[in-house]
């Protein structure tokens, strides 16, 4: 799939986990090709337009964290939301994940 130029960065982290290795400031285009075609191949429950704001509830967070390790999160736990109380309690109920 051909990728838009309507995406934004989550988190420079995210790209340092995928690639392995550190990076300072900005990821590069290439970086960022390679997070995009990655999340791509993800089984997600909604299409991605903006990866910053389709991210920010921690739902498709989680079914990323879903897809490798099954066992680590339920689903059933984490609502679609645009409230940022929700997004806080999807985000907290993730970080408690064992």
């Amino acid at each position: 799939r051909a990728l838009t130029e309507n995406y934004t960065i989550l988190q420079c982290d995210l790209v340092t986990i995928i690639n392995g290795r550190k990076t300072r400031g900005l990821p590069m285009a290439d970086d960022l090709q390679e997070l995009y075609c990655w999340i791509d191949s993800i089984p997600l429950s909604r299409t991605k337009k903006n990866i910053a704001r389709d991210f920010s509830d921690g739902v498709l967070f989680s079914e990323v964290v879903h897809h490798f390790f099954p066992s680590k999160v339920d689903l059933h736990n984490y609502i679609s939301t645009n409230s940022v109380s929700k997004k806080t309690y999807n985000w907290n109920t993730l970080n408690r994940t064992p």
